[in-house]
């Protein structure tokens, strides 16, 4: 089981996870049904709704003692999260650095941020945000190509489900990943 800390509105999961940081153990996650600032990379504005039972904005905060590879953690997010959008039948590719596509369209976006307090590191933050239950009326309102699991499927997600899965699937082959990599 996974120790979520859901939250209803917050500015931004990985804002909470990071100033928290401290109080927070490895593997906890923080999930909200509504990021007023959700950000991915150069600070862009990610869009968030609940509507239509909703979509996935985690962040969950890592503690590894071996940070050898943390280089390459946005690709081990990014292969999770593909991971299981196959599980519902869709065939996501990669967009370096950090976004998951369908059909050329933006289905999620993964934005790893180390912490350090001086030269001693902290921790890493793992956002991670996913259309679920977004609909092609919402999807109008983001500035770039973007769908989502309802929109390719034409069903609505449990969005516990699809975070309980993704989770699973994060953590299967963590430790390998601390000592090799990809």
């Amino acid at each position: 089981m996974h120790k979520i800390i859901h939250l209803d509105e917050i500015d931004s999961t990985s804002v909470y996870a990071r100033k928290n940081l401290e109080k927070l153990n490895d593997f906890e996650v923080v999930s909200a049904d509504i990021q007023t600032l959700g950000h991915g990379q150069f600070g862009r504005k990610w869009y968030s709704s609940n509507k239509n039972g909703g979509n996935i904005y985690i962040s969950i905060v890592l503690k590894p003692k071996n940070i050898e590879h943390l280089n390459e953690l946005t690709r081990h997010a990014s292969a999770k999260v593909a991971q299981t959008l196959e599980e519902y039948g869709l065939k996501p590719v990669f967009k370096y650095p950090n976004d998951v596509l369908i059909e050329n369209k933006k289905i999620s976006g993964i934005l790893a941020e180390s912490v350090f307090l001086g030269s001693e590191f902290m921790g890493v933050v793992v956002g991670i945000g996913v259309n679920l239950n977004l609909d092609i009326q919402e999807a109008k309102n983001i500035d770039i190509p973007a769908t989502s699991v309802f929109i390719e499927t034409g069903k609505n997600v449990d969005k516990n489900e699809f975070l309980g899965k993704l989770l699973n699937n994060f953590k299967n082959g963590w430790e390998d990943f601390l000592l090799k990599g990809l």
